[in-house]
């Protein structure tokens, strides 16, 4: 085939006027195949670079992408978490409030009770408060006798401190 290949190539340049033999069409063509041919290659490599690198790229942002999604991840659960312990400490301070607002509720009964029982017997108490509220507020009275302290049971003489109290000089 590669004969009748070169005896064309001969004929069509001998129509032309160009004169060649045989030895020289066939290193022409030889030539030219070889040039497609490293065409060719050049571009399948450049191919394969290319689809390599896109390759590599790929599996670069999918690996970012797993860690952005994992990093993502853990912040909702930590938000999951925090919002539950939020949930958590609001019902416990909820369930404190109602607590107080019983004492409260209780407490100002009592000195109602105590304001009532006062003019029942004609006594006048113009604050309301007991010898207990005094000390419960920490002020000391005159008209309140001190509470008796608890007896010593760290097991020290006399009820000695362990550290000398400083004194402002």
């Amino acid at each position: 085939m590669s004969g009748a290949v070169i005896a064309a190539i001969v004929q069509l340049l001998g129509l032309a006027g160009v004169k060649l033999s045989p030895f020289k069409a066939g290193a022409l063509l030889a030539g030219a195949l070889a040039l497609v041919i490293g065409i060719a290659a050049v571009a399948a490599g450049f191919h394969l670079y290319n689809a390599g690198y896109a390759a590599a790229d790929g599996a670069w942002r999918e690996k970012a992408l797993d860690a952005q999604l994992a990093a993502a991840r853990k912040d909702l659960l930590e938000a999951n978490r925090a919002a539950g312990d939020a949930v958590l400490r609001a019902r416990a301070i909820e369930q404190q409030a109602q607590q107080e607002r019983v004492g409260t509720d209780a407490y100002v009964d009592e000195l109602r009770k105590q304001n009532e029982a006062l003019a029942a017997s004609g006594k006048p108490n113009a604050c309301s408060l007991s010898c207990d509220d005094l000390r419960g507020m920490r002020i000391k009275s005159s008209a309140c006798a001190a509470p008796a302290r608890p007896a010593d049971v760290s097991g020290s003489a006399g009820g000695q401190r362990l550290w000398p109290v400083r004194r402002a000089e």
